[in-house]
């Protein structure tokens, strides 16, 4: 069951033997325990790369004419799994998504190059990198086929269409990725938790808790952590996509060749 972080606090000062609080700001105490609770939230969500910080995003755009194949990534974002770009053409009126390719950054800075003599359909662009200024080369007549990234953060792509648009847009990019969660000081804050999962979070909490504010040691909320952390590992998501085959449990036992129906094997005859 989920509960606020006002309720999760009630319920560790409540273990710990301390005074009943309304609010996590009525005591100092009430106020360590919630700010523990907070650390104690995103080092879960690190920890186990939970299924629902995973999400749909869109890249930032330079906004800049002379640099329109550069992107940003979003600074909530931990990492990129796919990232996809509306090609639709200037006469179509139905969005068109392609997957783009990631290239290394050498493969890409290579292929890149060929483009220098190329005085028609492509162009020059300028970026920073740890201050200082590089460059390399883009096709402005067609969509996106590739990208890369310069420093984990910034993206440059290998063409845009100038027929099309000015820059890469923001609401043409669609990306998948890991997201870092939202943690409010606020007693009507939800974490952003399964239900499943608030069991393990709470006793991960009471064990930090007794450790850092009691320096004692909850054994009963220890065990059951540990517990909940195996379960939870097993049962990530709410909506299953894994196939059937990995979530079968691993079978140890012999196989042997098939025998004929009455028949002994032979590995349990005498002798053998």
């Amino acid at each position: 069951m989920k509960r606020t972080l006002l309720e999760m606090t009630q319920e560790i000062l409540s273990a710990m033997g301390s005074d009943e609080v309304n609010s996590i700001t009525d005591t100092v105490e009430s106020n360590s325990v919630a700010l523990l609770i907070k650390g104690v939230y995103y080092d879960i969500a690190t920890e186990l790369d939970l299924c629902e910080h995973h999400s749909l995003f869109e890249l930032n755009a330079s906004g800049d004419s002379t640099q329109p194949t550069l992107m940003t990534v979003p600074s909530n974002v931990t990492n990129i799994e796919w990232v996809e770009y509306d090609v639709i053409e200037a006469d179509e009126t139905v969005s068109n998504y392609e997957r783009i390719r990631f290239s290394p950054l050498d493969e890409f800075l290579t292929a890149q190059n060929a483009l220098r003599n190329d005085d028609t359909t492509a162009a020059q662009i300028e970026f920073t990198l740890n201050g200082e200024v590089f460059s390399t080369y883009y096709n402005f007549d067609r969509k996106p086929h590739c990208y890369t990234t310069v420093d984990d953060y910034t993206l440059l792509f290998d063409a845009y269409n100038a027929d099309v648009d000015t820059t890469l847009q923001k609401n043409k990019t669609r990306c998948s990725g890991s997201l870092i969660p939202t943690f409010s000081m606020v007693d009507t804050f939800t974490p952003d938790f399964n239900p499943q999962q608030f069991a393990y979070f709470l006793n991960k909490c009471k064990v930090r808790a007794f450790a850092e504010l009691k320096q004692a040691e909850n054994a009963e909320a220890g065990k059951e952590a540990r517990n909940q952390k195996i379960i939870l590992q097993k049962r990530k998501r709410i909506v299953e996509n894994t196939p059937e085959v990995f979530r079968v449990g691993a079978r140890y036992g012999r196989i042997t060749p098939m025998q004929a129906p009455g028949t002994i094997p032979n590995y349990l005859k005498q002798g053998n």
